[in-house]
């Protein structure tokens, strides 16, 4: 396995702690934040975010375009890390701190700026490994950091949010609270990414061709990239979904508050981090492919269950339900990112053209429609089960939809994923040859 510096792994992976601190906060708590506190109806909350999720369709492209045509002091990526350190901070603190009654195009134009920011970062970011190292095994490794520090940040935006957020009375005083740890939370991961990478490895020894039209139509047309984007939307469809409804569903069907919820985030992303290298070994002795197979089949038996869950659920089967739902996020997030990388490194190899900025930003931009889909059909569940904003207690109709989007969803989703995990086709063992060939 070629050698790479620690600096470099763990300064990647850091990158994915201010990623996933921006998307679980958003996914968690943004649609309760403008149904409750800012007072927008269900189906119009999630037309909003459908909406600026859709408008990412014009920068997720020309910034993967750019970034693999980018020749700076600084590199080819990280000028666009830095952009993003200082715009996406900004952007969520400014969100946050709308405050009751806030100002519709002033929330609106908030969201698209993260959107942009999130984008700015997370292609160019994306990108990066596979012209760190040829190693699909390094790889592996640097996916195992990412996955141990998304877990960070993932703590973070469905624990440690809701528990601000509910500690301090689950109204706009507790957001604004929330918005400006969260903004330093971004900051500092970002710009200590930014830096940490200075001198990294860069292998791409092309240019792609010009025109962008041509790379997307070439990389799309890849069998296995196909199965990993229909994989991907079928579980962020289902994950939005769910952690979209846990907020509600804790506090109106198990009759718990914000703090429950975040004692059992807490529990998921502290596993989650504890079990990487167990994943990461795992899918170097039996490949990803085997490894997310397991991993989903039983993510989706475990997602039924919440179907058995009850009001006031005892602390034994909630918290194992946390804790197996960490083992599995863990292992699923792993194979999954791992996949793209060896894709991104297989297409060079193939094609002797580095393109991963317009992979990168493709499967960013799948990301980011998928789970603004995911905002609408779960504010229309909403409104059509009748659930009602501000309301102490909700109808048995409400309670079951709620039932409904973070069980049934879910599962459905990740059962049809499996299909197209069994599909996939591109092996380690093929890169690995070919690698030793090489040198």
């Amino acid at each position: 396995m070629s050698a790479l510096s620690k600096k470099f792994v763990w300064g990647w992976g850091l990158g994915s702690v201010g990623l996933a601190v921006v998307h679980n906060t958003l996914n968690v708590l943004l649609m309760a934040y403008l149904i409750r506190v800012v007072g927008i109806e269900p189906a119009l909350a999630g037309t909003i975010v459908l909406s600026t999720k859709l408008v990412d369709v014009l920068t997720d492209m020309p910034v993967g375009w750019l970034s693999d045509r980018t020749h700076t002091a600084m590199g080819r990526r990280r000028p666009y890390l830095l952009a993003a350190a200082l715009i996406t901070p900004l952007a969520a603190y400014g969100l946050f701190s709308a405050g009751s009654g806030g100002d519709m195009q002033a929330i609106i134009s908030l969201l698209l700026l993260s959107a942009v920011g999130y984008t700015l970062f997370n292609v160019p970011y994306l990108s990066m490994p596979a012209e760190m190292t040829n190693s699909p095994d390094v790889r592996t490794h640097m996916v195992g950091a990412r996955s141990s520090a998304i877990a960070l940040g993932t703590l973070f935006g469905i624990s440690i949010a809701p528990i601000i957020v509910g500690q301090m009375g689950g109204g706009a005083d507790g957001y604004s609270a929330l918005a400006f740890i969260m903004a330093v939370a971004i900051f500092a991961a970002f710009f200590g990414s930014f830096t940490s990478l200075k001198g990294a490895p860069d292998h791409a020894s092309s240019e792609p061709p010009t025109a962008l039209w041509h790379q997307l139509k070439s990389i799309v047309k890849g069998r296995s990239y196909q199965m990993l984007l229909m994989i991907k939307i079928l579980h962020l469809l289902g994950l939005a979904v769910g952690a979209g409804s846990l907020l509600f569903f804790f506090t109106a069907a198990l009759e718990y508050d914000a703090t429950m919820l975040g004692l059992y985030g807490m529990v998921t992303t502290v596993t989650w981090t504890l079990v990487m290298p167990f994943w990461t070994r795992l899918a170097n002795n039996i490949g990803k492919r085997k490894g997310y197979m397991l991993a989903t089949a039983l993510y989706t038996l475990l997602t039924i269950s919440w179907l058995l869950a009850e009001p006031q659920e005892p602390a034994v089967p909630l918290f194992g339900r946390a804790l197996l739902f960490g083992i599995l996020s863990g292992g699923m997030l792993l194979m999954g990112n791992g996949m793209l990388q060896d894709i991104m490194d297989d297409d060079f190899r193939r094609h002797g053209e580095r393109r991963n900025g317009v992979f990168a930003a493709s499967y960013s931009l799948t990301e980011k429609i998928t789970s603004g889909i995911a905002a609408q059909i779960l504010g229309f569940i909403l409104a059509y089960t009748g659930y009602q904003r501000g309301a102490e207690t909700q109808s048995p109709e409400a309670i079951s939809g709620l039932y409904f989007t973070v069980g049934f969803v879910p599962a459905v989703c990740m059962g049809l994923s499996l299909l197209f995990i069994y599909y996939y086709a591109l092996h380690e063992d093929d890169l690995r040859a070919q690698d030793s060939v090489t040198n």
